[in-house]
């Protein structure tokens, strides 16, 4: 735990939580280097981050990359979608210049890159499976069979999460002893039924779709969720109060300063 945790002690002490943390580093730190990239990663961790998020997907060839978007144009120098293009033409593309000229020349990471590097930082890892539509078992199925290899058995600080519910019940077949996450837009009015349906642990949740009454039904069913992504210190002691687990921030440090 950081020294200052913003949340209520009633969630304080909550036991058997997936992520005891209060903050995920969305992307790294992707407001001082380019998301999803390894400088983004260090940057997470030197302003104190203890987990970080970041996107999988599959290129034409079948190799997992580290991006989020179905298409590369946003963050890096090509256009096109991930999908139709070969891993080394992926590799070709500059994913930093775009955010700033000392960035030039970083690359899309690969699966195995980022992991390495997230370990040797030591910080804990929420890997999204972000298939393109219609390769959803085939990202969880090509990313977990890496990650048996490239994450330490005896580290617990993993968990999966996504959108695509093909992907998640692949990673439940996969590494069933590794927690998951299925991420909604809008709220469930029987949080535990979907979370029992999808075979999860953990509701991810959209601030924009959250209002009072539905915050209220997520914390009446007792369930872990979390919320993104909220880059105002005041915005996520609300979501906290309402029974909040976790946040996800674009601001590694958002707590740093102990605003209340």
């Amino acid at each position: 735990m950081s020294p200052y945790d913003p949340r209520p002690s009633a969630t304080l002490a909550r036991q058997n939580v997936a992520v005891p943390d209060a903050l995920i580093a969305h992307r790294g730190a992707p407001l001082l280097a380019p998301e999803n990239t390894l400088p983004a990663m260090r940057a997470a961790a030197e302003k104190g981050a203890l987990w970080v998020e970041v996107d999988v997907k599959l290129t034409r060839d079948m190799k997992p990359v580290i991006i989020h978007d179905d298409r590369v144009d946003r963050t890096t120098d090509g256009n096109g979608f991930v999908a139709n293009m070969t891993f080394e033409e992926i590799r070709t593309l500059d994913a930093g210049a775009y955010f700033a000229p000392e960035f030039a020349g970083t690359r899309v990471p690969t699966l195995e890159e980022l992991v390495e590097t997230v370990l040797d930082l030591g910080l804990n890892l929420q890997l999204e499976l972000k298939p393109t539509a219609g390769d959803d078992i085939e990202t969880a199925e090509i990313a977990l069979a890496m990650m048996k290899d490239l994450w330490p058995a005896n580290h617990d600080g993993l968990f999966f999460t996504s959108f695509s519910i093909r992907s998640i019940h692949a990673a439940a077949r996969l590494m069933p002893n590794v927690p998951r996450a299925y991420a909604v837009v809008v709220p469930p009015k029987k949080p535990k039924a979907l979370l029992d349906e999808t075979k999860c642990q953990i509701l991810h949740l959209q601030r924009d779709f959250l209002p009072d009454e539905a915050l209220a039904i997520m914390a009446d069913s007792g369930i872990e969720f979390a919320v993104a992504t909220i880059n105002d210190a005041e915005v996520a002691h609300r979501f906290f109060a309402g029974g909040a687990q976790t946040i996800l921030s674009d601001v590694p440090d958002l707590f740093s300063r102990k605003d209340r």
